[in-house]
């Protein structure tokens, strides 16, 4: 039992490094060259392409009706449109700041569930989704002489909304008897078909037909995202959802680091608070989710 909760955290561990990873790598590619859609494109079809691959060697394909809605609405919620957002925002926020913005997910589920009658009133969870609305202001708010975020910070909180009305949709109409890794591959397939034609149109598809470090963050960041599906699907298995949506937290913290290590980002003092605040909200709100 122990060796399976150290199994477990060592799991969550490396898929928030992973994962926290992602924003400075976006950052540098999307500040070299890379147009924010092109560089979304290839982070659909990368991991779709090797996901795919194994969903048909382990024969778990499903192509029905409802899959198929299901695979396109997801795709567009959880993948095309806060994804591509997140990357237009890459290259004009810090990318530790940007990590802990996009992982304010929990705080716009759980008022969003409340709507929707997915969850039961709890005064500490709504406690939480207050400390955490607070962090978020003081980013999106500017302050002094100083404002990392401006209005960029305002645009980057709808990629948290999307991935919650994701995951509001992917509790209200999952198939049945669809795996975890084939719902990932339905989601990103259907990601890349949606964006390749807008890609093509807006004149950003990038071809990585020439080594350069930018083509290169490009093909690492696509080689890490796969490995992380496939962490996310042990994880899961192993630990459940519950445990998985600590990795929010772990991904603002590494994000923060990747941040600091990479491009010498630096935090004001009501910057840091604000992350301080948001950190607390997210623990309040995913521990405290059993709670009637």
């Amino acid at each position: 039992m122990k060796s399976q909760r150290i199994k477990a955290f060592s799991l969550l561990l490396l898929l928030g490094i992973i994962w926290g990873s992602g924003f400075s790598i976006a950052r540098y590619a999307t500040t070299h060259g890379i147009p924010p859609l092109g560089y979304s494109f290839w982070q659909s079809v990368g991991p779709a392409i090797f996901l795919l691959f194994i969903s048909v060697l382990k024969r778990e394909l499903v192509l029905s009706p409802h899959a198929l809605r299901y695979y396109l609405i997801a795709g567009v919620l959880g993948i095309a449109l806060p994804n591509t957002n997140m990357y237009f925002a890459a290259s004009h926020l810090p990318a530790g700041l940007l990590a802990v913005i996009v992982n304010t997910v929990p705080v716009f589920i759980y008022p969003m569930a409340l709507l929707a009658r997915q969850e039961a009133f709890n005064r500490w969870r709504l406690f939480g989704v207050l400390m955490g609305v607070l962090g978020i202001m003081l980013i999106v708010i500017p302050h002094g002489h100083v404002n990392f975020a401006g209005h960029w910070a305002w645009i980057a909180l709808l990629t948290p909304f999307f991935f919650a009305l994701c995951a509001l949709y992917g509790v209200y109409d999952r198939p049945v008897n669809v795996s975890s890794l084939n719902l990932a591959t339905g989601m990103l397939a259907s990601s890349a078909i949606i964006l390749l034609p807008l890609v093509i149109d807006s004149h950003e598809f990038y071809p990585l037909n020439h080594f350069s470090l930018p083509n290169l963050a490009v093909i690492v960041e696509i080689i890490l995202s796969s490995i992380g599906y496939i962490i996310l699907f042990k994880l899961l298995k192993m630990a459940g959802a519950v445990y998985y949506s600590l990795v929010g937290c772990i991904v603002a913290i590494t994000g923060l680091f990747w941040g600091w290590l990479l491009f010498g980002e630096t935090l004001t003092w009501v910057h840091a608070l604000s992350v301080v605040l948001i950190m607390s909200a997210l623990f309040i709100v995913t521990l405290r989710h059993k709670d009637p």
